[in-house]
């Protein structure tokens, strides 16, 4: 019997060649990669439906070189959904994760996936990393 997956899972594209409508993202994004250009912190801003979290995700497979069917979390990419985790606390736990570089793959790549949620406090406490970052950390802000 197989396992029930829920539509939204089981359909979300694994690469950026099976992302719909938007190409000009996608074409930016894999030029970014093969020229070695990308940088610290990413903003992925749109109405909701979009891809914004895909893509994401994608980029941070690709940036590592993980294989597109690797469906699990790996070691090195966090996602924090910050409509229910936008307290001071919560972010000083994540700078925390920051101090320490990748344990496989080039960089470590922090998906805060709602950022527009996190309370001012919180977007202040976060801000000093995300303007100086160490080398090995990408910051994905989706919202």
């Amino acid at each position: 019997m197989e396992k029930f997956v829920v539509s939204a899972r089981k359909y979300r594209p694994k690469g950026f060649d099976e992302v719909v409508g938007q190409s000009h993202i996608t074409t930016t994004l894999k030029n970014a990669i093969d020229n070695n250009q990308l940088a610290q912190a990413l903003l992925f801003c749109g109405p909701r439906g979009v891809g914004k979290t895909t893509c994401a995700r994608i980029l941070a497979r690709m940036i590592n070189e993980f294989d597109e069917s690797h469906d699990g979390n790996a070691l090195n990419i966090f996602e924090l959904d910050a409509a229910s985790n936008n307290s001071v606390d919560d972010i000083r736990n994540l700078i925390d994760q920051v101090r320490y570089p990748p344990q496989y793959g080039k960089y470590k790549v922090y998906i805060i996936d709602e950022v527009h949620m996190l309370s001012t406090q919180a977007f202040n406490a976060f801000l000093k990393t995300l303007e100086e970052p160490p080398s090995y950390a990408i910051f994905i802000l989706a919202t």
